[in-house]
């Protein structure tokens, strides 16, 4: 059967096991691109056991031209390339988005989430006293005799809006006309004490709509905070499966053991252009066995030797 190094390019990939020359040299030598080992690497860390992926026509073609004498080379160069990326934060990071779906972590709710939340109710009652201040420093600058007889002209227009709207709103409007026919009435002729009063009801309109904000938010803040607990919990579940330790270690030895399992003395017999074990038990073999075969005993060593190695070096 021909040794494909296109095949043990790709075991380099998937296994993430293998070390030796430059980065830029062995992608241009064996025709695996680094989105060919970003994509391989997330999904082999995540196939419990099972490593295979279709070399590409360019990997099958380019690599076929590298030396038999080589071979073992190659391949832990490779695998410095893949040891080098499934270490790095980026892999880490992209390893972490991937299970974010599974655990349905809801950032809505989270710790930076729940602090802005009790920073804006804290803020509340600094923001009413702002407004009130601006109020004041804005009406302080009106002359009153102005102020109360354009109030006084406007009040059929804003009867005619109240009557317009719907609801709450008009409800609302409606008691803010009469409330202003009233200080009219009450102050006629008396521009100044109309302004001065005028003030004093928009301040407690701030105050109150204020305190309203205030307590429809505390009570906001006590929802999110008891979301905020099962926030807490996916979080500490998405952080443990985040770690790629665990399954990088298993996958390493499913590959050391599974280079261990390799009959590399096995028969071949030919059959209408094609190559089968003359063992059927080797016939039913996962597709990852075969090609361990096909790459040869001192090629699937080297991959081993430096599955092994990165095994130990795993903390």
């Amino acid at each position: 059967m021909i040794k494909s190094l296109a095949s043990l390019a790709v075991v380099a990939v998937l296994v993430a096991s293998l070390v030796a020359l430059g980065l830029a040299d062995v992608l241009t030598d064996t025709g695996v691109t680094m989105a060919n080992i970003e994509a391989a690497a997330l999904a082999n860390l995540k196939a419990d056991g099972l490593f295979y992926v279709e070399p590409t026509a360019l990997m099958r073609r380019i690599t076929r031209r590298i030396p038999a004498d080589a071979q073992a080379a190659t391949v832990r160069a490779l695998g410095r390339v893949v040891r080098t990326y499934a270490e790095s934060d980026a892999f880490r990071q992209t390893y972490r988005q991937s299970l974010s779906e599974q655990y349905n972590v809801d950032q809505a709710y989270s710790d930076e989430k729940i602090a802005q939340r009790e920073a804006e109710v804290g803020m509340v009652d600094g923001a009413v006293e702002a407004q009130t201040a601006t109020l004041r420093q804005t009406m302080s600058a009106l002359d009153s005799t102005m102020f109360y007889t354009v109030f006084k002209a406007q009040v059929p227009q804003l009867e005619a809006q109240a009557a317009a709207a719907t609801g709450t709103e008009r409800t609302q409007l409606t008691q803010e006309v009469a409330d202003l026919k009233r200080m009219l009435a009450a102050n006629a002729g008396k521009p100044a004490e109309f302004k001065k009063q005028y003030v004093a009801y928009q301040e407690q309109r701030l105050r109150k709509s204020g305190k309203q904000y205030e307590a429809n938010a505390s009570q906001e803040l006590a929802d999110a905070k008891i979301h905020n607990a099962e926030y807490r919990k996916q979080k500490a579940a998405l952080d443990a499966a985040s770690d790629v330790r665990p399954p990088l270690r298993k996958q390493l030895r499913a590959f050391v053991a599974l280079c261990d399992e390799v009959d590399f003395g096995a028969k071949l017999y030919a059959s209408r252009s094609k190559q089968y074990f003359v063992n059927p038990a080797y016939e039913r073999k996962p597709g990852t066995w075969k090609l361990l075969f096909r790459m040869g005993k001192t090629s699937t060593m080297a991959a081993r030797q430096s599955a092994q190695e990165w095994l130990t070096a795993l903390p």
